[in-house]
């Protein structure tokens, strides 16, 4: 009897078992979506996703540091620095007298950026960034002062495309004026390609002020530098863009306009300090 059941238990279990539903096994659809999901009726946009334009909108600079916090490096510049640079090898802070203020700029002259190595780079590299690139043209201004209380050394200032020179000012020791056109600003490349300098007519005295002007226009192939002198700026250059503003530094290369405004002094084993003041990018006409 108990055999009976236990067969008839083995074969309610064997049936039991073959009645259980078998798992569906899925479909694997070729979604018309799967190669082109951003196409019309893929994607549907999120409403707080914002859209970001591929065309950068363009800014300007107007510094004349009068907001800025006595004794800071000013907020929308940056001053390059490294490990092997003393603690106060470069400084670039807020000073006031006469109730204006502006920035008093410092370099030991020992240190420079290690890379590439063994070339000639300044010590001191202060910059702001801004943005023409739609307009393609534009006029910068700034303002300097060369001290006669503390040493001094040659220092330059203009426009560049990232670490590529458009236009400069050079100061040299003896406060003569030069232009340099072109070239890498803190390394030299190697390549024929090291920017122009052409000499001027003018020299600086010290404990004064000056204000420089810097012009640009893609379209027109254009670049002048001038100087203030009583209420007229005076021509220091006039010409085109170096060879070396040019992509891939070819003649045929397009042009590259500038986006950035930097002031460096050089590696020279001496104390060097500068005022500058009222840093300016506006449209040009």
């Amino acid at each position: 009897m108990k055999k009976k059941l236990l067969a008839v238990l083995v074969l309610m279990i064997l049936f039991l078992a073959g009645c259980q539903k078998k798992p569906d096994v899925p479909v694997v659809l070729d979604h018309a979506c799967k190669n082109t999901p951003l196409s019309e009726g893929c994607y549907i946009p999120s409403d707080d996703l914002e859209f970001v334009s591929p065309v950068k909108e363009e800014y300007l600079i107007t510094e004349d540091f009068e907001t800025e916090r006595l004794g800071q490096l000013p907020r929308n510049w940056l001053l390059y620095r490294n490990e092997e640079y003393k603690t106060d090898g470069v400084k670039a802070s807020v000073v006031s007298k006469d109730s204006n203020q502006y920035v008093e700029l410092f370099s030991d002259g020992l240190k420079a950026p290690m890379y590439p190595q063994s070339a000639p780079n300044p010590t001191f590299i202060f910059s702001t960034k801004f943005n023409l690139d739609t307009s393609k043209k534009g006029v910068a201004y700034m303002d300097i002062l060369i001290p006669s209380d503390k040493p001094t050394d040659s220092i330059s200032f203009g426009v560049s495309t990232g670490a590529v020179n458009t236009i400069q000012a050079v100061i040299n020791a003896d406060l003569k004026v030069n232009i340099k056109v072109g070239g890498p600003f803190f390394y030299y490349s190697g390549t024929a390609d090291g920017g122009d300098t052409h000499s001027t007519s003018y020299t600086l005295e010290k404990d004064t002020w000056y204000t420089f002007k810097f012009e640009w226009d893609k379209d027109l192939d254009f670049l002048a530098a001038y100087l203030e002198d009583e209420g007229t700026f005076l021509p220091l250059y006039s010409g085109i863009f170096h060879i070396s503003n040019r992509v891939n530094a070819l003649a045929t290369g397009e042009i590259l306009v500038p986006n950035v405004f930097k002031v460096t002094m050089p590696r020279n084993y001496k104390n060097s300090y500068a005022y500058i003041d009222n840093v300016i990018i506006e449209r040009r006409p």
